[in-house]
């Protein structure tokens, strides 16, 4: 989710319906300092506001997220997108924050397409042989990463 292209957006729509940011603010029960901030992408409103939010501007929670208006054929990918990075958020907030949420981002995205690349070899010696073959490592470094990477696709 990108909060810029969000903030942007709440600002399109609120200026569409001929609302100020305090007049808004104040139908919503919030600050203008704090639809300023949302406004200008700094950050995202409380989640209890977003469905008066949405209701207010007419628009869907999707497209909230999405910082856009959804046709009907980019619904369900927009939508899988955004829930997948609202997800990504979530889980970089509970971490310990050593490394960027681009990094953080990078190395789930990373992980997940090992999972689905080792799920598709039918044995571990097949699967391991392979990341012998792509990674130059040991069999037994191989054999364990195997195993953390099979443990994590349990969960």
């Amino acid at each position: 989710m990108n909060q810029e292209k969000v903030g942007k957006f709440i600002a399109e729509c609120r200026k569409n319906k001929n609302l100020t940011q305090v007049q808004l603010a104040e139908q919503l029960g919030t600050t203008d300092k704090s639809v300023s901030k949302w406004e200008n992408g700094i950050c995202l409103p409380d989640s209890s506001l977003y469905e008066p939010l949405c209701n207010m501007l007419d628009i869907s929670i999707n497209e909230l997220f999405a910082g856009q208006k959804i046709e009907n054929g980019d619904y369900k990918r927009i939508a899988d997108d955004n829930l997948l990075n609202l997800l990504k958020k979530n889980l970089y907030e509970s971490s310990d924050k050593s490394v960027t949420f681009n990094e953080f981002s990078n190395a789930l995205n990373r992980i997940s397409e090992t999972i689905i690349l080792l799920n598709k070899f039918k044995t571990k010696d097949e699967a391991v042989n392979y990341l012998m073959k792509e990674t130059k490592l040991s069999k037994k470094e191989c054999s364990d990463a195997y195993d953390i990477y099979k443990k994590m696709s349990e969960k």
